[in-house]
């Protein structure tokens, strides 16, 4: 089975080609974490909403970003 390479927060990760992002992101067990409100995830610089994330699939070289709002004054 060949592999590609992504990079989560600037780690490099790989995975099966056309893994879907919540496949992955439960794979690395932080599904859960990320599905609460507050936690964005950017693929390629571009927010993907929630709905979507079993319908993209990641590809090579493909960078994920995940962010958590914070709020504070």
């Amino acid at each position: 089975m060949s592999f590609i390479t992504i990079l989560l927060n600037g780690a490099q990760m790989s995975c099966a080609p056309n893994t879907s992002v919540l496949a992955f992101l439960t794979d690395q067990n932080i599904g859960q974490e990320i599905s609460q409100n507050g936690v964005a995830v950017a693929k390629n610089g571009t927010i993907l909403a929630k709905p979507l994330w079993d319908d993209i699939h990641l590809q090579n070289n493909d960078k994920l970003d995940i962010f958590t709002l914070v709020a504070g004054g």
